[in-house]
């Protein structure tokens, strides 16, 4: 076991958060605890899994592992038996959370508020779960603090100190969130939402400040999730207010979230003044949040009447790919801009922070890049294996019957759109949807992860249930990411007439042309839905990499600008724009664009490529080995970046050695290829030479 950087870990997680509103706060003096945290350590963005939803991110943070090992694929679940849903919970869970692992590891954490963890389960330490704040219950009365929401149980009493009813906060303590026009009729449903999540981060921001001072804990786990709240309630408010919102209500709720992120800098000060200077520090959230001209345009509104205002049925697409990390603490570097963490690589990190085995069953990578001197913690296979000190649920006893609080929970995330209520709904029906909905996430977790395969099979499967055109569309990318082009073709000449003219069809429809290399079919499915109401920013980048294609390199370029101009975070239009450049020869601005797409994608293989390719034209061949060399390291089974590198060596470096490995690798690397793409019933070729 290595020696560890700090003595203790704090994590704390800001759902939603996203640097484009902190910096212009940062900058202009508003959030000046996050500014020292900044310049004290590392930071960056931290690029987010797909499908966006909190539930599977942040047990994906906390798992180190994709959602398809620990089973939480959305917000909710049928029951056991069958007979309605329930929110998920940590008896969903199918891998062990960093807890489970210090649990059973001999140290202690405390965990306050994080996404799922309820039932409480019993490990070294105390865990106060996602039920604990909520204290809103049938009529606004106070709702009880559930026996599972606490471990130990006799932490119970202190717990209850926690919390905070929404009634509590008065005038005075909402005044600052409206710097302008002052709420005159607290009535307004609005008004009632901003306290109940006040109310909530409240409870959230007093037990982790209790804790915090304590010594008898190695990790500290936080969860806010009023950033990501306030913004599906307040964001269409933001300035510039959105054009439906009124100039009544923009004056008046216009302030509200930037007064969410100024109140989070102040909780974080509370927390880093009392945890210690020994202490290492990791705040991050799972995704960030749009906020200006990309904000959904289309917004479907529906009128709930438990909360009596419009609410946006879509809320995922507020969700935006880029979210916050910053790190800082003992052996931590300092003020420096730090790039490719996902949210797979915390759980990893944690572990080699606190000196303990990272096991090779986590899909993620200690962040090294961040320390001084990067630790070399030792390695384990797993730590699923169940373990006596774990702190694991694995009987029926802990699931809990706990209809008001389940049924408290189920309102809240439908008052923000995530769910719909099953009320004088079939349970059956649901159950239906619940099921429904973790096998087009389980299929978007295979997809979004390199695994077409498995999400073809899924996909398949539920078409064979339900004829539906957005499955054949989804079945058609999984084909297409699998090479059989003709497949995604035929898939897509069964979809009705009627829905050809959709613009997601005539999407794909585009990129199986483009796929086919019939280049001017291409354009005519695709230039029209440039005058269509639709994301264009995938758009144009396909049609920068038909322009590509045709060799019409300033059309490329044009359609690659237009792509980031709508989405500064689309990594794949940074990276063609790259291409484009390169091919006028523009070569180091081609460096900077592949360099950013990188910053945004790390883990893109074609990427690191092109930016070793456009690192050797403008000759900065160091630069470019290295490059190289991460693509063999992001794919192993890749002949070509070998054939780049024994290039290198051989012209720049005269290193006979590095050459003939590259070479060998180049050429085993290809046969192994040729043999697979070989019928069986052809013999292999054993004369197979480079060339």
């Amino acid at each position: 076991m290595t020696k560890r950087p700090g003595s203790k870990v704090l994590l704390i997680g800001w759902d939603a958060a996203d640097w484009k509103i902190i910096r212009p706060l940062m900058e202009a003096g508003k959030m000046p605890v996050l500014q020292k945290l900044v310049e004290s350590g590392v930071s960056g963005p931290i690029t987010t899994l797909q499908p966006i939803i909190s539930p599977i991110l942040w047990n994906s943070i906390a798992t180190g592992k994709w959602a398809d090992k620990h089973d939480i694929l959305g917000f909710v679940e049928p029951t056991p038996d069958g007979s309605g849903v329930r929110p998920v919970s940590s008896t969903s869970r199918r891998s062990k959370a960093i807890w489970n692992i210090l649990s059973q590891s001999g140290r202690r954490s405390v965990v306050v508020n994080w996404y799922a963890s309820h039932p409480a389960e019993p490990i070294a330490g105390t865990v106060l779960t996602d039920r604990f704040p909520n204290t809103v219950g049938p009529d606004n009365q106070i709702l009880p603090l559930p026996p599972a929401a606490v471990h130990p149980p006799e932490a119970r009493e202190l717990a209850e100190s926690f919390r905070v009813h929404p009634s509590e906060i008065t005038l005075p303590q909402l005044l600052p969130f409206f710097p302008g026009e002052k709420p005159k009729d607290l009535a307004d449903p609005r008004i009632g939402m901003l306290a109940t999540i006040l109310a909530q981060c409240a409870a959230t921001q007093n037990a982790a400040a209790h804790f915090a001072p304590e010594e008898d804990w190695d990790l500290l786990a936080v969860y806010y999730d009023a950033i990501d709240h306030a913004g599906h309630c307040f964001m269409e408010y933001y300035p510039p207010a959105m054009a439906h919102v009124g100039q009544e209500d923009a004056a008046l709720f216009g302030g509200v979230v930037e007064g969410v992120y100024r109140f989070h800098d102040m909780l974080l000060g509370r927390l880093l003044d009392v945890v210690g200077p020994d202490t290492s520090v990791l705040l991050l959230s799972d995704h960030g949040f749009f906020h200006d001209e990309l904000r959904p345009k289309v917004a479907r509104h529906v009128q709930d009447p438990r909360k009596k205002f419009s609410i946006e049925m879509n809320p995922v697409a507020w969700h935006r790919t880029h979210g916050i990390f910053a790190a800082a603490g003992p052996g931590i570097k300092r003020d420096e801009l730090f790039y490719g963490t996902t949210l797979l690589d915390i759980a990893p990190t944690v572990l080699a922070l606190l000196g303990l085995p990272v096991p090779d069953d986590m899909d993620g990578r200690v962040l090294s890049g961040i320390f001084t001197e990067p630790p070399v913690p030792g390695r384990i296979a797993s730590y699923e294996p169940a373990h006596p000190d774990d702190g694991t649920h694995r009987s029926a006893a802990a699931e809990e019957t706990d209809p008001w609080t389940a049924r408290a929970a189920l309102e809240q995330m439908a008052a923000l759109g995530y769910v719909q209520l099953p009320d004088g709904d079939d349970p059956q029906a649901a159950v239906g949807r619940a099921r429904d909905d973790r096998l087009n996430n389980l299929a978007q977790v295979y997809f979004s992860s390199g695994r077409p395969a498995e999400a073809l099979e899924i996909l398949r499967g539920r078409l064979a249930a339900k004829e539906g055109p957005h499955l054949r569309c989804r079945i058609a990318l999984c084909l297409l990411g699998l090479g059989k082009v003709a497949e995604a073709a035929a898939t897509m000449a069964d979809i009705a007439p009627p829905w050809r003219n959709n613009p997601l069809v005539r999407l794909i429809l585009g990129q199986i042309a483009l796929a086919e290399n019939h280049l001017d079919e291409a354009l005519s499915w695709l230039e029209p839905l440039e005058k269509e109401d639709f994301p264009k920013s995938h758009l144009h980048t396909v049609l920068g990499q038909i322009y590509l294609r045709c060799g019409l390199y300033k059309n490329a370029e044009a359609a690659f600008h237009r792509a980031v101009e709508r989405d500064d975070d689309n990594a794949e239009a940074h990276d063609g724009l790259g291409v484009a450049l390169r091919r006028q020869g523009f070569h180091e601005d081609a460096v900077y664009e592949h360099t950013r797409a990188a910053a945004l994608q790390h883990h893109r293989p074609q990427t690191h490529l092109n930016l070793g390719i456009a690192l050797t034209m403008s000759r900065q061949f160091d630069w470019a080995i290295r490059a190289f060399t991460v693509v063999t390291e992001l794919r192993p089974r890749d002949p070509l970046p070998h054939r780049y590198l024994a290039q290198l060596y051989r012209r720049v470096k005269n290193d006979d050695e590095r050459v003939r490995h590259h070479l060998t690798a180049y050429v085993e690397l290809r046969r192994a290829l040729r043999d697979e793409a070989r019928p069986a019933s052809e013999p292999p070729d054993a004369n197979t030479r480079a060339t």
